[in-house]
């Protein structure tokens, strides 16, 4: 408690020495009014108004539209970035069907130099197995030619044997060696 008394003392002399510099004061400060425009007030306000614009200008403004320049200079140059890619790509994209064109040309020309190649291999064959079968029907028919000359020689030569033995037993005298063979080689010359 005796802590609020000293307290109360305290305040109430604030209090008495704030109401005395009120009460000094107000013969200084009457001839003031508040609501009265002075030459001088008016000047101040100008003053400060302008010191501050200029400290605002370099403090506040000029890194403000320094920043906002960088800003859009950054904004420019990716929209200018952007646009160079955007053309990039579109040549790329025109070289890419360019070479997808040349590709799928290429393809279908060596399909078709392919499909051509094997046409005429296949001619190739085909002759080459015509040529064959032609030497192989040749070689049969000589064969065959051969063949049926021997028979008929051998044919020929039995008959001839034979008609010598039946004109042997026919005359009914035996010839010799000689006459058997020249009779037989004359036989052979008439069939």
């Amino acid at each position: 408690m005796a802590d609020s008394a000293h307290k109360t003392e305290v305040s109430h002399d604030t209090v008495e020495t704030t109401q005395a510099h009120i009460g000094h004061g107000q013969d200084a400060h009457a001839e003031i009014n508040p609501m009265e425009i002075s030459g001088q007030m008016v000047v101040w306000t100008w003053v400060l108004f302008f010191i501050t614009l200029g400290a605002l200008y370099k403090v506040a403004w000029k890194p403000i539209l320094g920043t906002l320049d960088k800003r859009e200079e950054e904004i420019q140059e990716s929209i200018d970035n952007a646009e160079v890619l955007r053309n990039e790509m579109a040549q790329l994209e025109a070289v890419k069907a360019e070479q997808l064109a040349e590709a799928d040309a290429k393809s279908k020309k060596i399909l078709e130099t392919a499909r051509n190649g094997a046409q005429e291999q296949a001619k190739a064959i085909e002759e080459k197995a015509r040529d064959e079968a032609a030497i192989l029907t040749e070689n049969a028919h000589r064969d065959i030619d051969v063949s049926r000359a021997l028979a008929e020689d051998g044919l020929r030569l039995k008959s001839a044997v034979w008609a010598r033995e039946l004109a042997g037993k026919l005359i009914d005298e035996n010839l010799d060696d000689d006459k058997n063979r020249a009779l037989t080689d004359k036989l052979i010359e008439e069939l």
